[in-house]
């Protein structure tokens, strides 16, 4: 966070505090690991909470995973559970792009303007992010169900930094999926993924509970 011309810099230690735990026998099979301010995340939780502060990776009110300290020692408290990595469905070895998703936010006095540009210009899946669990005003709400049962498939998240969106029984008649706890961006990169295998609805719902 701070650069090696900077007073205080931590460009060095926190190089090497990744080595160290990229090296560490108890890194294998953790996935994609962070590495700031003494402390291991894992990909899918952390997420950057400030500008320019040596402490900004954080790990939502789940925890992070661990320290690697001055003392030399890597330690581990806990691992992650969901799928990742190798553990996945996805190969995009052969790849060249992915499919096009967007985020829409919900804000006050928003409406379907965007959702309509989504809709139009043919993307192949959209985040909607709504206020705490998901709530959208009724016009987004109303124009994103009209997406989603039209197949192309809306995943409903939400502005907060922590907690989770839940699956109701309106917004299952509705047509939308959920992202369980992911932030948007995060929403937004597994849907695209999702997408390189199907746009079955129950199954990328499976997905977003799985990975």
């Amino acid at each position: 966070m701070r650069p090696p011309t900077a007073f205080g810099t931590d460009a060095d230690l926190n190089l090497m505090d990744a080595i160290r735990v990229a090296a560490n026998p108890d890194a294998i099979d953790k996935g994609v690991l962070t590495v700031l301010n003494n402390e291991i995340h894992c990909a899918r939780d952390v997420y950057k909470a400030n500008t320019l502060r040596v402490e900004t990776f954080r790990a939502n009110e789940l925890g992070f995973l661990g320290y690697a300290d001055s003392d030399g020692e890597v330690l581990f408290y806990r691992a992650p559970i969901r799928k990742h990595t190798s553990s996945t469905d996805f190969d995009i070895r052969d790849m060249t792009e992915l499919p096009r998703v967007y985020i829409v936010y919900a804000y006050a006095g928003s409406d379907s303007l965007l959702i309509d540009a989504v809709r139009k210009n043919k993307s192949d899946g959209m985040v909607l992010t709504g206020f705490g669990s998901g709530t959208l005003p009724p016009t987004m709400l109303e124009i994103g169900a009209e997406v989603a049962q039209e197949g192309i498939p809306v995943v409903l998240a939400s502005r907060s930094t922590a907690g989770k969106t839940v699956i109701t029984p309106r917004i299952t008649k509705l047509g939308f999926l959920v992202s369980d706890n992911l932030h948007p961006q995060k929403s937004r990169i597994l849907l695209m993924l999702a997408l390189t295998i199907t746009k079955d609805h129950d199954i990328l719902q499976q997905m977003f509970m799985a990975y």
